[in-house]
């Protein structure tokens, strides 16, 4: 056989083996998201049957409440994506960090200083690009402050995390209270200009608000981080396997940190988008912030870690909210049952991957 022929025939067999290995790869990826899929639809029709039986002995129309709950949750298209930004903001705080192995609870301390630091210099500069952006760097400095307690003075994350959030939330009561308070409305803090105000865009849906836009291309650029980056892979490897990162010359330590720093900035940037986008300005007692870091942390379950997905769960989970209110409303059904169901879809959907989640994490502690 000639040369040209041996070559030819050796072109030929690299070139099916690459065609079935790109075939296989596509095989799996598939497998993998119709597995979810199923996963998904099988534990919505669990809750949504749970939840069911529960109103029909409570004595009341299962059919009623549904529909009442969908119709009106969802159809307010401009309300409902607005209501969602700051839980895809939190739920991406605690997932980003649980990707690369560390449990991030302190997105709700990091929301707090995202949404009071983007208040005052919105409120001095009259700038929201400026704001935004001192929300990101307090919300990602006080996370990155939690990781560094964890690797260097070996102080448990969630424990930090817990501590911080009831600090942040009295010091800023205390702040907002006596300090940067309304002279005309002691019950809120200083309003941010109506200058600074991130406004809304015409859609076929009706307005849609900048904020909205915003979150969604934050979750994106965290995408491609995680996803098509050098860092993604460390974080990523970093989660599944420390001592497999150390082997390929990684090095988890810088995992810890630049998670929890990225964590940390998508809260404060939630926070940030939260008050200049939407409220623009904080009452005394916190309602206007609190929550939404706890929260996140089902929403971030929810979404299977997956910034796309956390888009859709974050929804998802604010229709659950807004329909659970007129439900209220329409059929007479006290708060404690429509949050009743509302925990239950919500918790039957998660239960799957927070399972592997958890046995995931138990065979990383047990290697090390």
């Amino acid at each position: 056989m000639s040369p040209r022929k041996i070559k030819y025939r050796l072109a030929l067999v690299t070139m099916k083996t690459r065609i079935a290995f790109v075939i296989e790869k596509i095989r799996i990826k598939y497998i993998d998201y119709l597995t979810a899929a199923l996963e998904i639809i099988l534990s919505a029709t669990v809750g949504f049957l749970i939840a069911a039986i529960l109103l029909y002995f409570m004595g009341y129309n299962p059919y009623e409440v549904f529909g009442v709950l969908f119709r009106y949750g969802y159809g307010n298209i401009s309300y409902l994506l607005s209501k969602s930004v700051p839980y895809i903001m939190t739920a991406m705080a605690f997932s980003i960090p649980l990707i690369a192995g560390v449990f991030n609870i302190g997105g709700e301390s990091q929301l707090y200083v995202g949404a009071f630091t983007a208040l005052l210099v919105s409120y001095y500069t009259a700038n929201p690009v400026l704001g935004l952006l001192a929300g990101i760097i307090a919300g990602g400095g006080l996370g990155l402050f939690i990781s560094i307690l964890r690797l260097y003075r070996n102080i448990n994350e969630v424990i930090a995390a817990i501590m911080i959030n009831w600090t942040m939330y009295f010091l800023l009561v205390y702040l907002l209270t006596g300090i940067f308070h309304d002279p005309k409305i002691s019950h809120q803090s200083i309003q941010v200009p109506e200058s600074a105000w991130l406004g809304e865009l015409l859609s076929p849906w009706g307005r849609i608000k900048i904020s909205f836009i915003l979150a969604v291309i934050g979750a994106i650029v965290m995408y491609y981080i995680l996803y098509y980056t050098n860092l993604g892979y460390l974080l990523r490897v970093s989660g599944l396997s420390p001592l497999s990162a150390r082997y390929a010359g990684y090095n988890p330590n810088k995992a810890v940190l630049c998670s929890m720093l990225l964590g940390g900035a998508m809260a404060g940037l939630g926070g940030a988008l939260l008050i200049i986008g939407d409220v623009h300005s904080i009452d005394t007692t916190m309602s206007t912030l609190y929550g939404f870091g706890f929260t996140g942390i089902g929403i971030g379950l929810l979404g299977r870690n997956h910034p796309i997905g956390i888009i859709f769960a974050a929804i998802f989970f604010s229709g659950l909210l807004i329909g659970g209110q007129w439900v209220e409303l329409k059929t007479g059904a006290p708060p404690q049952l429509t949050d009743t169901i509302i925990g239950i879809i919500v918790i039957a959907l998660a239960i799957p991957y927070a399972y592997r989640m958890l046995i995931s994490i138990v065979r990383r502690w047990r290697m090390k």
